[in-house]
């Protein structure tokens, strides 16, 4: 198990820096060519009109969150997906400006900037303690999270089978209920609450969405001075006003 999970850990790595390139060629070839189409299926679960997205690869939710009316906010560590969501945003006539290197752990934006934080399809780093304990920093009170974990595919083809045979003995689905029960008991100790699991069906797939909110009425103290409560701002620093 732990080898599988290392070659795993590895090959994702390789996927979002050297082979940045051919991010989006081989989440075709794994999904059937419905890679995009699922990421967009989180955009009914996105709540309020400051969105900030963690891991927004190749940008394809970024732009469909600015077709939808957001205001939306992406940090990714990868600088080569970064540079490919800029060429890709570019291309279809949006300036890229909102768009951040950082980690999930350590997010470079301000106390409760945000109405929604979304992820689609993200690595384990997603439901780590630190990362969740960011991600209600950055939330404003009553804020969501609404994160994509994954998808069974459907249809009987010969080619969809064997996909799914690979999610399966790659650990990449479908999941335990063990983990629901793990996860939520962690949001709920990390103070998330109205933590629900959407078993959700996508045009005959079935997709897996993790819903939590930030309870009203409480306030996020921000160490001032600290990593943390940098401000982002469009030309490069940290702001969530406008």
């Amino acid at each position: 198990m732990a080898r599988k999970v290392y070659l795993m850990e590895r090959f994702f790595w390789l996927l979002y820096h050297p082979l940045a390139w051919a991010y989006d060629t081989i989440a075709d070839a794994v999904s059937a060519g419905r890679w995009q189409k699922w990421v967009r299926a989180i955009l009914p679960f996105v709540r309020g009109s400051r969105v900030l997205e963690i891991g927004f690869g190749p940008g394809h939710l970024q732009m469909a969150l600015r077709e939808a009316g957001f205001l939306a906010f992406g940090v990714d560590e990868s600088m080569p997906m970064i540079k490919t969501a800029h060429r890709h945003l570019q291309r279809t006539g949006v300036v890229p400006l909102n768009l951040v290197r950082g980690h999930a752990e350590a997010l470079p934006f301000a106390c409760e900037c945000f109405d929604c934080v979304v992820a689609t399809f993200p690595g384990a780093f997603i439901l780590a303690s630190p990362t969740l304990t960011g991600i209600w920093r950055v939330l404003r009170p009553g804020g969501r999270l609404a994160v994509l974990l994954g998808s069974t595919i459907g249809g009987n083809s010969l080619y969809v089978r064997f996909l799914r045979w690979l999610f399966r003995v790659t650990s990449q689905g479908p999941w335990p209920h063990s983990l629901y029960r793990s996860m939520t008991e962690r949001l709920s100790n990390l103070n998330y609450v109205n933590v629900t699991w959407e078993n959700t069906d996508y045009n005959g797939d079935r997709l897996l969405v993790l819903i939590a909110q930030k309870p009203v009425g409480v306030e996020t103290i921000e160490r001032h001075g600290s990593e943390l409560s940098r401000q982002v701002t469009s030309d490069g620093n940290t702001n969530c006003s406008g």
